[in-house]
């Protein structure tokens, strides 16, 4: 009899939370071959955002909110921003490429992502838990599976001090 080759894989669990904003948090389980790409989008959906923007990942290994100390940390950036139009002596890592299991993390360790360079999404990724567990595939695995409180919207109130003016050149 022919017994199907089992693998032994990683699975993550992460809380990730949003700087600025107590209870709100989404927990998400990926597999060890599951790209920094994945990861994003099931962030994406998580928080119900509708619109993409460039994004990138910081592995800090500790918590922090010091915006320096994490942008001074190993990137892990969307493909279109691997090379920096800022600063091309810096090198990047392709979030398309970068396994979650090939970076290192470990049980407790802490990383942040950025999301929309313009609005500024900061979030904190706590990996809360490693297993390793059987699988009869290396198929990718990812999904929610918490969720607290209501995810904000993705833009803000733009009638807050908004200017009209060029709307009534178009009316």
């Amino acid at each position: 009899m022919n017994n199907p080759k089992e693998w032994i894989v990683k699975l993550y669990r992460m809380k990730v939370s949003i700087f600025g904003i107590p209870r709100l948090y989404r927990t998400i389980e990926a597999s060890e071959n599951c790209t920094f790409d994945d990861l994003h989008e099931a962030i994406f959906e998580a928080f119900d955002r509708y619109d993409p923007h460039l994004y990138s990942f910081f592995i800090t290994r500790r918590d922090t909110k010091n915006i320096r100390s994490i942008m001074d940390a190993t990137e892990i950036t969307h493909p279109q921003n691997v090379e920096d139009m800022f600063d091309p002596s810096v090198k990047r890592k392709s979030t398309a490429k970068t396994k979650i299991g090939g970076v290192g993390l470990e049980e407790k360790d802490v990383f942040h992502y950025w999301f929309d360079f313009g609005d500024d999404w900061w979030h904190r990724i706590r990996v809360e838990k490693i297993t390793e567990t059987p699988s009869k595939s290396k198929k990718k695995h990812i999904e929610l599976v918490k969720s607290l409180g209501e995810a904000p919207p993705q833009y803000g109130d733009y009638d807050d001090g908004y200017d009209d003016e060029f709307d009534d050149e178009f009316e």
